[in-house]
This record gives structure tokens, sequence and C-alpha cells, in this order.
């Protein structure tokens, strides 16, 4: 079966396989916000040089977030629509699942914490444990990463430049991964749904608006 997987959750990243075979593995160098223009063609673009068109695609996973609001809406939308298009099965896996599996050095049930920028100097932190997710994403100041409840026994970011400074207990043990792998989400044994939802940690706007002013 010719599986595709694609995660728009940071950057764009897309992965196809013949079972076992992975015929394709790259990314769209472009920001999330532009996804929903860059790619369709890109997908059609990338299909067409390995030999396939969209309808011999019979499975579709799709990454969940935690990540870009604009950037999940966008792609998620996208193959529901060649799903509907097509009759091919769709599956949500969460993406922080590729970032964990990057981790090294640690136990098969190890509980790894994935970090992400939260914006307003916070983190979103994603506990991961044996590829599913061990507890809800949430955004976070630094400081309560050391609470007992948020222990984990490995550390990884895939958004280095871009998160607050750590405490130092865990900020000399932060792995940092350079692009989400989409490979890991044609995986069978990750956390999947199928109902694709996405993971919003907060609400996309979450800044209390000012109070209209009277215009005299």
């Amino acid at each position: 079966m010719i599986h595709a997987a694609i995660d728009t959750s940071l950057t764009c990243v897309f992965a196809v396989a013949d079972g076992d075979h992975i015929l394709f593995k790259g990314s769209l160098d472009s920001a999330s916000r532009d996804n929903d223009r860059k790619l369709p063609p890109w997908i059609l673009e990338t299909l067409a040089g390995i030999g396939l068109k969209l309808q011999d695609i019979r499975r579709w996973t799709v990454g969940t977030g935690p990540g870009s609001f604009a950037g999940l809406r966008s792609g998620i939308a996208f193959i529901k629509g060649i799903c509907a298009a097509t009759g091919a099965e769709i599956r949500g896996v969460p993406s922080a699942l590729s970032t964990a599996a990057a981790a090294q050095g640690v136990a098969a049930d190890a509980r790894i914490g994935v970090l992400m920028d939260g914006r307003c100097g916070q983190v979103i932190f994603v506990p991961v444990r044996n590829m599913k997710l061990d507890g809800e994403p949430a955004a976070l100041d630094p400081e309560p990463l050391l609470d007992a409840a948020n222990a984990c026994d490995a550390w990884i970011t895939p958004q280095a430049d871009l998160i607050p400074p750590l405490p130092e207990a865990i900020q000399s043990r932060l792995q940092v991964v350079s692009q989400l792998d989409p490979c890991v989400l044609l995986r069978d044994d990750v956390e999947s749904s199928s109902s694709c939802e996405p993971i919003y940690v907060r609400q996309a706007v979450f800044v209390q608006p000012k109070e209209v002013k009277k215009v005299l």
C-alpha cells in the first residue's frame, strides 16, 4: 500500500512509502503561513517526480501539532480534501512524536519532554512515552518544568533558537533536532486518531483584547 505523511506544524515535511520502502522524504522551503499557496503544487510535482498520482496514495497521515495554527489548519484541510476526492484513508498523529523519536541515548520506555516556542516567554511542553502522548500538552513558564509532575528522562526541541532560556538542569541536557522526520508519522506503532483534530494548547488568539476607545 502506498502511504504518505505530511506535517505542517512548523515547516512542511512530506514522506511517501510503499510498504516499508521509503520512496520520498523531503521538505518544502516555505514558512508555514505560505503552505496554503505553495503546498498543493509542491505535492503534485513531488508525486509526479516519483511516478505517482494523488489517487495512488491509499492512506494519508497528517501531523496534528502542537504548532502553527495556520500551518496545521491549511495542511489538514488540504489532505482531507484529497481523501474526500480519492477515497483514501486518513489519520492524525501528534507532530511532537516525530521530535521525540529523534532523542538519543534514552531507554525504550523513557519519558521525553518535547519543548517548543510558546511565545510570551513560555514554552509548549509535550510529554511523550512509547510514541504516545504521556499527558496533556501545556504552555508553561520555564521554571515549572522542574516540577515533579513534569519530570522527564530526556528533553528535546525543534526550536532551539526560539524557546526562552531554560533552567540549567534542563538546558544542560537539552537535545536539538533541526527538522521533523515525516517518516516517523508513517509508523504503525504511533498514537493516531481518525479525527485529525489539531492539538491546540491554547486559543489561536490568546492575548486579551484592549478596551475599545470612544471616538468623540
